[in-house]
């Protein structure tokens, strides 16, 4: 296989995964450029990865050792490995192609390995959401703002409804000045108000959410 069907065979596989697991995202980046949603496709698949190991051990420790892979992979430790994983290929190539650093993944993982001692991985979510932002061509102190309260209002909204209630309200105000470009990166925030109503919603009412903030803007509390 060459390297351009290798990549590409990355990217469908990053694709087929968010679409299985991750509807919401899946869903969120096909208001993205076509050009630009299999970077997204491969940061989900990513965010998705790390997001799981919580589920999939018993003792944090174990936790530590799966996550502290991912963590040398994003910093080029395990260039071997990472070439056999489809994810951090996808991933490695939407960074060359889009010049934009991983580096703020890092973070990410650190904080999927905190929550597996109990914290609320904000980290996590921010450092998504800014790396989405980054991959449609913006970034700066506005696309930080709103990445942090929406990573609040999305961590907590199934946990601590007041917490998540403040953080929305606050994103409300900063995602106003962020660049349209950049907006898909952010339109699963939107479903923070339905979370909190409706936590069971189903996959159609949210797909519904999805398409009136992108077309409208995003619903008040």
């Amino acid at each position: 296989m060459s390297d351009v069907d290798r990549i590409r065979e990355a990217y469908r596989h990053c694709e087929e995964l968010v679409r299985a697991h991750d509807k919401d995202h899946y869903l969120a980046s096909l208001f993205a450029p076509a050009e630009r949603r299999p970077y997204l496709f491969a940061l989900y698949a990513f965010a998705l990865e790390i997001g799981r190991v919580k589920l999939l051990v018993n003792e944090p420790m174990a936790g530590m050792i799966r996550l502290q892979w991912w963590q040398e992979a994003i910093g080029g430790l395990r260039a071997g490995e990472a070439a056999a994983s489809p994810v951090m290929i996808a991933l490695h190539d939407a960074a060359h192609q889009t010049g934009v650093s991983l580096a703020p993944l890092a973070g990410a993982v650190e904080a999927r390995q905190d929550e597996l001692h109990g914290t609320p991985a904000v980290g996590a979510a921010a450092a998504v959401l800014i790396t989405a932002a980054r991959f449609l061509g913006a970034e700066g102190n506005a696309i930080a703002a709103a990445a942090d309260a929406a990573a609040q209002a999305e961590t907590f909204a199934a946990s601590d409804g007041q917490k998540a209630r403040d953080a929305y309200a606050v994103f409300l105000t900063t995602v106003e000045s962020v660049p349209e470009r950049a907006l898909p990166a952010f339109l699963t925030a939107a479903l923070v108000p339905l979370r909190l109503k409706r936590p069971d919603a189903p996959q159609w009412r949210r797909q519904i959410v999805l398409l009136r903030t992108a077309w409208f803007g995003f619903p008040k509390l």
